[in-house]
């Protein structure tokens, strides 16, 4: 397979969708802390961290479903009503990465004693499989909604 290939061809090697997976979220990471840097800071003000805070979590999260369905998955909707049950079911497996993410990071800072910033980023890798193959099996393999 060529590099161009491994980039942009459509795959289901479940490797290649990792490696493209990991671009994904480190694109949405940045946009979030960007996003949530513009808003605070520049806009909003800190009053206003919570809806802030909201903004950037929605805006990143469009822009991974986006990737994720057009880049990693190579799956996208025709009709409107499936790409939004798509992103529901997206959006909610994301969120229980995040309720496995404070869990992790909780258990072992405060039951381990592991220095805090090492377990969130256990928690982060644990996290980051358990939406891809979620993502994977969930969203995109058997498509939402079928």
């Amino acid at each position: 397979m060529s590099v161009r290939e491994t980039l942009f061809g459509k795959t289901d090697n479940t490797k290649i969708q990792i490696l493209r997976n990991a671009v994904v979220e480190g694109i949405r990471y940045c946009t979030n802390i960007a996003l949530l840097w513009l808003l605070t800071d520049k806009l909003l003000g800190s009053s206003y961290l919570a809806v802030s805070t909201a903004i950037a979590s929605l805006l990143a999260g469009l822009l991974n479903y986006a990737l994720s369905a057009i880049w990693v998955f190579h799956k996208t909707e025709k009709k409107a009503g499936k790409s939004l049950l798509q992103f529901a079911i997206f959006t909610l497996i994301g969120a229980a990465g995040l309720a496995i993410n404070i869990g992790i990071t909780t258990l072992l800072t405060n039951c381990c004693d592991v220095y805090y910033l090492i377990s969130n980023t256990i928690a982060q890798v644990v996290v980051f499989f358990f939406n891809f193959f979620m993502r994977k099996k969930i969203v995109f393999e058997r498509g939402a909604g079928e």
